[in-house]
């Protein structure tokens, strides 16, 4: 009878003995699986507290060149400013001769800058090598000029069929001079001149499609038939338009030099 009971627990007590075991094992285990978790965990804060930190400096590094780049435009701009001023003042002091047109172009411009600007322009000069030719406007017959471009700078304005085509909007400066040299009619008054007509390519309701922009009349001489007839002015005009010289004459001998007989614009703004 002893023998048959120790054998039972025995058995018994191995089992247990396994089951602490394996216990004590999966404790160990569960163990270390939780610091290692909570190590990467650290890990991956103290990473995102160090982008964090490196992205507030980027920040605050960008920030900072920002402003002194702004702070060094400024000052670029202001001692710029200042050096014109200075420039202008010193011609004004010393009376250089400023002409008529440059003065307007300023003006207009609201310029305090002694800097030429480049300003587009456009010079036509008659051409001697052709005649002048006839052309009706507002039911007369008309004299018109043969033209070639003498002096042309910038993009705003082109010549187109004797007439100036204005390619940009803005305030211009038109001139004018026609040289005559005799008469073929008869006046009591004894007098030449031209006329200076917009054509615009924008009609509003009945209005006319050609203006007369300025009129230039001269008297002449009834022994030496010479004079010469210079207008000019200022004027709005639109993309589109363009400018014709006619003399309302049906005949008119006049100089095709291009020194003497010339129409031009000078864009101002």
């Amino acid at each position: 009878m002893p023998v048959e009971d120790v054998g039972p627990g025995r058995g018994e007590r191995r089992r247990l003995s396994w089951m602490f075991l394996v216990l004590v094992i999966a404790t160990i285990t569960s163990s270390s699986l939780s610091v290692i978790s909570m190590y990467h965990m650290l890990a991956l804060r103290a990473e995102v507290e160090g982008l964090r930190a490196e992205v507030v400096r980027r920040r605050e590094e960008q920030s900072g060149t920002l402003e002194e780049v702004a702070g060094k435009q400024t000052h670029q701009q202001e001692d710029e400013e200042s050096k014109e001023t200075i420039e202008y003042l010193k011609q004004t002091e010393m009376g250089d001769a400023v002409t008529d047109h440059t003065v307007l172009s300023k003006r207009s411009l609201g310029h305090t800058s002694s800097k030429a600007e480049s300003q587009p322009c456009l010079q036509m000069m008659a051409n001697n090598r052709r005649k002048t030719f006839q052309k009706e406007f507002a039911l007369e017959i008309c004299t018109a000029i043969p033209w070639q471009v003498g002096l042309k700078r910038g993009t705003a304005l082109e010549e187109e069929q004797g007439t100036i085509l204005i390619k940009e909007e803005g305030f211009f400066f038109i001139y004018s001079q026609l040289s005559f040299s005799q008469v073929y009619y008869t006046d009591s008054t004894f007098a030449m001149g031209h006329i200076v007509i917009r054509i615009k390519k924008n009609v509003v309701g009945d209005e006319s499609q050609h203006v007369v922009l300025f009129r230039c009349i001269q008297s002449m001489n009834r022994v030496n038939h010479f004079n010469t007839c210079y207008t000019g002015g200022l004027v709005k005009l639109d993309s589109g338009d363009r400018l014709e010289l006619l003399i309302p004459r049906t005949n008119a001998n006049i100089s095709l030099d291009g020194d003497s007989t010339f129409l031009g614009a000078i864009q101002l703004a």
